[in-house]
């Protein structure tokens, strides 16, 4: 072979990479190509993985991940823990079980869910006042978490985290806070819209009597081991004959305990007034209620199961016609000095506060719904707020002197407002009013159970479509 047909070849072999050389360079270049790639990767693999580890570690996968919904809406883990610990989740447990414990649970978030759906349908939202007061309450149980951490030594959000578990910060309890106060307002908007007819409200009762109210007493005489039944009915005939009602002195009960006192040492009765006749003991139901009851009137009723005989005294019935007034307030307390005195300024101070709330009601659409989620949200009276301050059965003479004479004046119409100045052993403060209606007892009683079942009904029919969802972040919720 020729010096140029050799050359040749070995330019042709180059050409095509078939040379050793090239061939070896090639492989080389190719392996550390390689060899760079799988650390590229490995390097972001593994610092993929420490960000997922710190990801899942941190308060923020507790709050933007979904651990459950109930329809179109999601509840992150941080929020179900703080729903778990706001309902004592844990005592529910210990008590009733995990799968009661559960369904409760749901109960309660599907209940939201669905209030929170009807008012986005109904157009509802939340005050420029109501949510100052909710970043007011926020703020306060903010505080309170934070001086038990001080207590405790711990940082506010290790405190929270211990309580509630991760996620649970101020920011998450606020909206919270404001899912809680427009769910409410829907309730209140659904409640205030039924009203019913005079034909409806009087159409309750099967029978007419089944709206009076009965007054009685009673008293159980119990068998045991010195007593038989028989001695047991023996002792309450016994008192049948020492006791006279209206002939002796005194009030018909203290005279009913004193004989019972000489028949049954150390025996007592308990009175009952103005009673509803669903309401009285199964027991003696039958002849507490019996319309040819008369005043006075002893009974014996024995136990069906025989442990022992109940004495009745049947006190009187009242036909329930006498008027109640249906109100709303927000009471606003006057602060107690030192001494537990209020002061002038104290007393002004309140009535201010109590003028603005009332002027920015009116600046609204002035409704009973609206009033009301006030009233949830700012009034210092706990025994009505939970309601939006209604009290649905107010007879003269139960509140205080202007709180009563506002309820009862004359021409009263549904909508009248008003602030009047109320003190007791209690408080000292303003009321600011909201006139409902005012009814025959009766009637009141009928329109409180008619709009029972249809709150009922309406709650039913609300959730009825919604399902609860579990989804893979639940195995982070606090157990």
């Amino acid at each position: 072979m020729s010096a140029s047909t050799e050359r040749k070849n070995r330019q042709a072999a180059r050409a095509a990479g078939t040379d050793k050389k090239v061939q070896a360079a090639q492989e080389a270049a190719e392996k550390a190509r390689k060899s760079k790639r799988k650390w590229i990767i490995g390097t972001v693999a593994v610092l993929l993985c420490i960000a997922l580890v710190l990801f899942f570690s941190s308060s923020l996968f507790y709050r933007i991940s979904t651990a459950e919904t109930i329809g179109g809406k999601s509840f992150s883990p941080a929020e179900i823990n703080y729903y778990k610990a706001s309902m004592g989740y844990s005592s529910y447990v210990q008590y009733f079980g995990e799968e009661t414990a559960r369904a409760s649970l749901d109960r309660s978030l599907t209940e939201l869910t669905a209030q929170l759906g009807y008012a986005e349908e109904q157009g509802l939202s939340l005050s420029s006042v109501e949510k100052d007061a909710l970043a007011e309450n926020a703020s306060a149980q903010m505080d309170v978490f934070a001086d038990y951490a001080q207590q405790n030594g711990v940082s506010t959000s290790t405190y929270m985290s211990a309580v509630f578990g991760s996620g649970v910060n101020e920011r998450l309890i606020r909206s919270i806070f404001e899912d809680g106060a427009l769910a409410q307002k829907a309730y209140f908007h659904k409640f205030c819209s039924l009203q019913y007819s005079e034909e409806e409200l009087d159409g309750y009762y099967e029978n007419p009597e089944d709206g009076d109210r009965l007054s009685y007493a009673v008293f159980f005489v119990a068998a045991n081991e010195d007593r038989t039944a028989l001695e047991a009915r023996a002792a309450a005939q016994a008192v049948f004959e020492s006791y006279q009602y209206g002939k002796d002195d005194g009030e018909p009960l203290a005279v009913l305990n004193d004989a019972l006192a000489e028949e049954i040492p150390g025996s007592a009765a308990q009175s009952f007034t103005n009673r509803a006749p669903s309401a009285v003991d199964a027991a003696y139901q039958e002849w507490v209620t019996a319309p040819e009851r008369s005043e006075g009137e002893l009974g014996v009723v024995e136990q069906a199961d025989g442990s022992g005989v109940y004495l009745l005294l049947f006190l009187g019935r009242s036909d329930n016609s006498e008027p109640v007034v249906a109100v709303r307030h927000i009471l606003i307390m006057a602060e107690a000095d030192e001494n537990g005195a209020y002061t002038d300024e104290a007393k002004e101070a309140a009535r201010a506060r109590a003028e603005e709330l009332l002027a920015a009601w009116e600046a609204g659409d002035k409704s009973e719904a609206d009033f009301a989620t006030m009233a949830y949200l700012l009034s210092d009276d706990s025994g009505s707020s939970s309601n939006g301050g209604l009290y649905p059965t107010v007879t003269p003479g139960q509140m205080v002197e202007e709180f009563d004479a506002f309820c009862f004046a004359e021409g009263r119409q549904y909508g009248d407002t008003a602030i009047v100045y109320g003190e007791s052993d209690a408080y000292a403060g303003y009321h600011i009013m909201f006139f409902v209606e005012k009814l025959p007892g009766r009637q009141a009683a009928a329109r409180d159970a008619l709009r029972t079942a249809d709150m009922t009904a309406w709650s039913t029919e609300l959730a009825q479509d919604l399902t609860p969802a579990y989804h893979w972040a639940y195995r982070f919720v606090k157990k």
